[in-house]
Order: C-alpha cells, then sequence, then structure tokens
C-alpha cells in the first residue's frame, strides 16, 4: 500500500466539552473496506502524539497460571522472577493457541498544550481472522457476545492475518497482502508513545500475532520491548495503582471516574482536557458514533461489591446486585470521605430512562482504546494539578496506607530516574514515573519494562526490525 499524503488540518469546530451529548466516532474497518480505510488509519498512526491500543481476544489459557507464585524461597526477589517467568510461559502458550479478534487503535494528536491540552482524535476498530487454527474459550465467547461482538460478521469480514511461526519472515514481499503487520510496523515507526490497560497481555499477543514468535524468556521479550517501543509503554491500570491509587482499577471504572473528574473540572472552571474529532467525510459510511459518555441511572438495588471493586462478578446477568458503575464509584467516593453508606447511592439523572446499565460500547476493542486513551489523558492533567501525587510525595494519612505504599513508591522513584531520557509528549510528562512499567496482577509493584545488562534482544527482533527500516527506505 502507497504511503499517504500528509495529513488534512485538524477540524475548525471547537472542542467538545458537554461530555453527556458527545458521540465518539469509531471507524469500522473491515476485509471489504481495508483498501479505502487505510490512508486515514496511516495518517493517524503517523502523526500521533500517543496511540492507545486494546486488543478482543479469543481466550486468555489457564487463569491460575497466569496468576501463579511462589513462596518456596526465603529470597522475595527470587520468588517474584519465578512468577514472572510462568506467568509469561503461561502467556506465550496463550498466544500461541488462541486469536486476536479485533484490535482498537485510538490515535490522539496534541494541537495544543497550554493553557489546557487539545486533542484530535482519530479511533478504528479492527475486525480480524486468524488464517491458522486457533482455540474459543466458551467464557471468552459468552463474555463478548454479552457485549455485542458479532462472530458472524468477523468470519466474514475480518482481516486476515497469519500468527508468527519459528520459520516465517514477516516483513520480507509475501503473496499475500498482511495490512495488519504492516499497521504494526507503521506504529512501530510512529515514535510516539503506546497506551495500554493492563497492556502485557495484549502485548504479548500483538508481538506474537503480527511482529514474531515470543521469544523464550521474559527477560528477553522485555528487552525486545523496551527496543520496540522507544518512545515508552504506559498502561493506564499501572498509573491508577501506582500514581492515582484508584480504590478500584478495571477499565469502565477509570473511564467513567475520569469523565467524572473532567465533568467537576468544567464545571468549577479548573484545567481539563478538550476533544475535537476527525469527521471522517471520505469513509463516513463506516463510522459509528458511540455514546460513551451516557450516564447510568440508579438502580434501585445494593451494589454488588465484587462487581464494583473489580468490575467482574461470576453470576453476571443473573446477579441479583447493581453492576452500575456509576453507583460504585459514587459508592467508593461516599467511602472515601467516611460518610456512612448502607450499598445504596443517591440516584443518577441520565437522559435514560431503564434502571439498566447504558451500553456505552464498552468491551469493544476500538471503544475501549478511546477509553485507555481518554483516561492517561485525564490523568496527565490531574497529576500536574497534583505534582505530590506524580513525585510520590504525597503523605498518607494512615500508617497501614504508609506501609502498603512504601515498596511502591521506592520502586516507582527508581524508574522515574531512568525514564527521563524517554521522548514523551509534554502534556503527559505528570505520567513519567509509570512510563515502561506494567502492572502484574496480585503483585505489590509492576513489572519494568527495561532491558537488563546480561540479555540481548532476540534474533528475530533484531530481524524484523531491520526489515522494517529496509522496506520504509523503499
Amino acid at each position: 500500500m502507497t504511503d499517504p499524503a500528509p495529513p488534512p488540518p485538524p477540524p475548525t469546530k471547537a472542542p467538545t466539552k458537554g461530555l453527556s451529548e458527545t458521540k465518539v466516532p469509531v471507524v469500522q474497518v473491515l476485509a471489504s473496506n481495508i483498501k479505502e480505510v487505510w490512508p486515514s488509519l496511516i495518517h493517524s498512526v503517523k502523526y500521533a502524539s500517543f496511540i492507545a491500543i486494546d486488543l478482543e481476544l479469543s481466550g486468555l489459557g489457564d487463569r491460575k497460571l497466569l496468576m501463579k507464585k511462589h513462596y518456596t524461597s526465603t529470597s522475595a526477589q527470587r520468588n517474584f522472577q519465578r512468577s514472572v517467568d510462568d506467568r509469561y510461559t503461561a502467556i506465550v502458550e496463550a498466544a500461541k493457541t488462541r486469536s486476536v479478534l479485533a484490535l482498537g487503535v485510538s490515535c490522539w494528536r496534541v494541537t495544543r498544550d497550554e493553557p489546557e491540552p487539545e486533542y484530535y482524535v482519530q479511533t478504528y476498530n479492527i475486525l480480524l481472522l486468524s488464517r491458522d487454527n486457533y482455540t474459543v474459550e466458551p467464557d471468552a465467547l459468552q463474555f463478548l457476545v454479552e457485549h455485542g461482538f458479532d462472530f458472524n460478521k468477523q468470519y466474514k469480514e475480518g482481516v486476515s492475518y497469519t500468527p508468527s511461526t519459528e520459520d516465517m519472515i514477516v516483513f520480507k514481499e509475501k503473496k499475500s497482502p498482511e495490512p495488519i503487520r504492516d499497521l504494526f510496523a507503521a506504529i512501530l515507526q510512529a515514535k510516539c508513545p503506546v497506551v495500554t490497560h493492563n497492556g502485557l497481555i495484549d502485548l504479548a499477543f500483538m508481538y506474537q500475532s503480527f511482529y514474531a514468535p515470543l521469544p523464550p524468556t521474559m527477560s528477553i521479550f522485555v528487552a525486545d520491548l523496551q527496543d520496540m517501543f522507544k518512545s515508552g509503554i504506559l498502561d493506564t491500570k499501572c498509573v491508577a495503582e501506582f500514581l492515582i491509587r484508584e480504590t478500584a482499577t478495571y477499565l469502565e471504572y477509570l473511564f467513567r471516574k475520569s469523565s467524572k473528574r473532567m465533568r467537576d473540572a468544567v464545571s468549577s472552571g479548573k484545567s481539563h482536557i478538550n476533544l475535537s474529532f476527525s469527521e471522517h467525510r471520505a469513509i463516513n459510511q463506516w463510522v459509528n458514533y458511540v455514546e460513551c459518555f451516557a450516564s447510568d441511572v440508579s438502580s434501585g438495588r445494593d451494589l454488588c461489591e465484587t462487581f464494583a471493586n473489580h468490575g467482574y462478578c461470576k453470576e453476571g446477568k443473573k446477579c441479583p446486585k447493581s453492576h452500575n458503575v456509576d453507583e460504585a464509584i459514587i459508592s467508593h467516593d461516599h467511602k472515601s470521605k467516611k460518610h456512612k453508606t448502607e450499598g445504596k447511592v443517591p440516584p443518577i439523572k441520565s437522559k435514560h430512562s431503564n434502571g439498566d446499565a447504558v451500553d456505552t460500547g464498552c468491551h469493544r476493542a476500538g471503544v475501549d482504546a478511546f477509553m485507555t486513551g481518554f483516561i492517561v489523558a485525564n490523568y496527565a492533567v490531574y497529576l500536574k494539578a497534583h505534582p505530590k501525587k506524580a513525585k510520590g510525595e504525597e503523605e498518607e494519612k494512615t500508617s497501614s496506607k504508609k506501609s502498603h505504599y512504601q515498596s511502591r513508591d521506592n520502586h516507582m522513584s527508581v524508574t522515574l530516574e531512568e525514564n527521563r531520557d524517554i521522548p514523551l509528549p509534554l502534556v503527559l510528562d505528570p505520567c513519567r514515573r509509570a512510563v515502561n512499567c506494567l502492572t502484574l496482577s496480585g503483585k505489590n509493584i509492576p513489572l519494568k519494562v527495561m532491558k537488563s545488562a546480561f540479555v540481548k534482544p532476540s534474533a528475530a527482533h533484531m530481524r524484523q526490525q531491520h526489515e522494517i527500516i529496509k522496506k520504509s527506505a523503499k
């Protein structure tokens, strides 16, 4: 595919401020329209200030292995490394046997830094279909169907890709086109940060599916990632846990909490981000407009604490308690202010009349990618206004919390020194302490994406880098 002309200027309309009525345009990319959408997609990637990514997967493999811990050694560092290595082995197995069903790419371009950041946002939802056989887990199938994933459409119109194998050199001339591999190469060449949410698994799946066979060890994989993403990786879950210290850190919670903070900032005249969106005139027939910011209404039921804290309840829709994210946020805010509550919270005003959760498009790759970008953009503004949080200098009021956060803060302070030379856009600089840190569920410290002095990047990665550079020079 040919390199497109320079990008069109951002739209002249005023940046979006009224969130409740805002609809986010998401371009649906299919095998039947990728040639028409391709110039816009590559424009967006090439000129992005940062790119937020999300995947929908056919499964994750054995959850117990993904969370495996070791307590046999007296050395905490040895236990940490063994459990990380075990998790990586499970992730590699999952990435080789499961499939990427959809790729969400949300490109955020800064159009103004001061006094308030303005962003021009373009978001794409790409349906994918692996050419190889793969496993689909029943739980993943049910979850995706419940959230609107169309498997019939995926099988009919998914963009084909070939997962990596040991004997393939994927960026050389191919008989079959591989646009998704070309897109991934463009993201690597964009020289801007990549933003994920709980991104370790997504990064591993992208590596295996669109780049090269995963290396044998976590340490080599981390070395490859650092070399691939030279402008850094930001994990919004890591920012939420280690810098903001949110009560819950699942994606929809963080998005709706960030939306609430932004609405409060607008109404009180405080600093906040402004958004504008591409009108996508040339490809408008493939654009869906999603009400990401619509508020849920009060269900009148007791809040399900499991769902409120983790974003998941094993009873699903059969649970008699409320799975309303807005109610969870209000409940947590009340508890943090030491107000007495009994599980029920005040009703939430909304233009929607029923008591069910509003369909905001969450758990669809394109929308989740947009939400991920929105979270990090808002966190950067919040941390700039709260520099002690950004620097890890904020004092906790109780000794238990001081103890809980001490090891995290020490670890993140070291990371800040290591991250000083990473070329972040100015608007994201308040998040610098969390750059190249990935959340490890169940761990009190993150995984650092930093090459060890004793580990070299993999040969497969070095070969792919050479092919990408050679291809781009043509």
